[in-house]
């Protein structure tokens, strides 16, 4: 009898710990594992802790930085992150290079890359097209990349030419068409939706928009989730945050803290949320903020 008792009330004070570790884990201020894929050798310095770390439940170092990629645009398919990135490590030059990473989602392994056309210089966003294709999207031009069967990376399908007042900071996209949002750090700032067609023109103008719609300043990616909902980051130095929109007005209806440098943002199909930081890349090394990841977030967790 003493026996089945002591069992029982070891069971329950090992359960009672589990429990209570489990909660320790969910409420620590920080994500607890070191993060997946190849730390860059100048990364001497620790990882910041990140804001709704309880949220998070992947991290992985960025392809590329090691060799100067300041990491912009993300897109989550198949099991696979593409990342749109440029390479600067000057503070004053905000244009070079442009270069598309594949990386395996799950282990961080990176699984290849492909260079763009020298007209690119930013790439500041990055989206899923038609027929799983990709769209690159630097300031004054987008890429349509073709992705190409038992390869990670395909070729430049074609590229099309985007002129003020539309532009081209980051994108996303719906059934019936994309968007291409500018980054803005003085009012109005907007986004600008296309039909599907509009990619089968030479130039992009303000005229071909099917709508247009008012965004808040300092915006740097944006993602539709399942339910249609248009989800925004925002972005600086010093803060970061993910908003959802009115689709009609634009207004923030909900706001959540984000790392600071946060730009392009993927959903995937269960609805969890990809994003990545600029912050920690060797042009941005002296913020406050070091975490240089790209960052998985369950929606649900996020406080």
């Amino acid at each position: 009898m003493r026996q089945k008792l002591m069992s029982r009330i070891c069971g329950l004070a090992t359960r009672c710990l589990s429990a209570a570790v489990v909660f320790l884990i969910a409420s620590s201020p920080g994500y607890a594992e070191e993060p997946l894929g190849t730390k860059p050798a100048y990364a001497a310095r620790e990882l910041a802790p990140i804001p709704n770390a309880q949220a998070l439940t992947r991290r992985i170092w960025l392809p590329g930085l090691q060799d100067g990629y300041v990491p912009q645009g993300l897109v989550y398919l198949d099991g696979k992150l593409f990342f749109s990135s440029y390479r600067s490590t000057d503070r004053q030059q905000d244009r070079g290079p442009c270069r598309l990473f594949a990386m395996d989602a799950k282990n961080g392994v990176v699984l290849g890359h492909l260079d763009l056309p020298e007209s690119c210089g930013h790439a500041g966003g990055l989206a899923i097209g038609q027929r799983g294709h990709l769209l690159v999207i630097d300031t004054r031009v987008l890429f349509e990349i073709e992705l190409a069967k038992g390869q990670p990376i395909g070729r430049v399908l074609r590229s099309v030419k985007i002129h003020a007042p539309v532009k081209g900071s980051f994108g996303a996209v719906e059934a019936d068409g994309f968007w291409l949002g500018q980054y803005e750090r003085k009012e109005p700032a907007y986004m600008h939706k296309f039909a599907w067609g509009a990619l089968a023109k030479k130039e992009l103008t303000e005229a071909d928009a099917m709508t247009t719609l008012s965004i808040p300043i300092f915006a740097q990616g944006a993602a539709f989730d399942a339910a249609g909902a248009l989800w925004v980051t925002r972005s600086g130095s010093k803060f970061g945050e993910l908003v959802k929109l009115d689709r009609k007005t634009g207004a923030v209806i909900a706001r959540y803290e984000m790392p600071a440098g946060i730009e392009g943002i993927s959903f995937e199909e269960g609805g969890a949320l990809w994003a990545l930081s600029e912050a920690g890349s060797q042009r941005w090394s002296n913020w406050p903020g070091f975490y240089p990841l790209a960052l998985r977030f369950e929606m649900l967790r996020l406080k």
